[in-house]
């Protein structure tokens, strides 16, 4: 039985190499970019283009208000967890920079 296999082996990895997809490089052409982040005074909005390492405009500027103390905490997330190639100088100019530029929503009205 080994020597059947010896000698088929090879003929069946032929047929199996045929039998494959040729590996075939794949070309993606993305659009342009035509977001841009909201504008913002400071170091931190200089510092902030760190964050599009790995996201998109769109992708912080589609964010919800939040209160205060999510961007801190999204900007450590994103170090943090993720490794994200920030140095931590940076961080808090980043964060002062979203916190200005994307601020929380205003407190609701209080209700008569």
């Amino acid at each position: 039985m080994t020597s059947h296999f010896r000698r088929c082996a090879p003929a069946l990895a032929l047929a199996l190499a045929c039998l494959a997809p040729a590996a075939q490089a794949l070309e993606i052409t993305l659009p342009q970019e035509t977001a841009k982040l909201h504008p913002g005074s400071g170091p931190g909005a200089q510092s902030a283009a760190l964050c599009l390492m790995c996201h998109s405009v769109d992708y912080v500027s589609s964010q919800p208000p939040m209160p205060l103390g999510f961007w801190d905490a999204e900007v450590k997330k994103m170090v943090g967890t993720y490794g994200a190639p920030i140095p931590a100088e940076q961080v808090p100019l980043i964060v002062e920079y979203l916190n200005q530029a994307y601020p929380p929503a205003p407190p609701a009205a209080a209700r008569p």
